[in-house]
């Protein structure tokens, strides 16, 4: 069994740190390794990358701020019905 010691910032701000410990079994911990040696990680950056991915995840999506963008009206005429003829070259349907 390993124990890590990581150091949690968010997005690069001046935000304080915390250290995260937690014990992972052999099977686990070696492969976290192979995983962050493919991406030329540190174990730290690694488990750093997937904290926040998993913290990506468990926001719902009435809460997620991409959902909550009011529109913009740039007063360009856009008609949905072309949209496949522009995106892939071809009529929908």
């Amino acid at each position: 069994m390993f124990i890590l010691h990581v150091i949690i910032s968010f997005c690069g701000d001046v935000m304080a740190k915390k250290v995260v410990q937690t014990e992972l079994v052999d099977e686990e911990y070696r492969l976290l390794r192979e995983a962050v040696a493919k991406k030329g990680l540190t174990i730290k950056k690694g488990v750093r990358e997937a904290v926040r991915q998993w913290i990506g995840t468990q926001i719902p999506v009435g809460e997620d701020p991409l959902f909550k963008v009011e529109p913009v009206k740039t007063g360009v005429e856009t008609d949905s019905a072309d949209l496949d003829k522009q995106l892939y070259g071809r009529e929908s349907g």
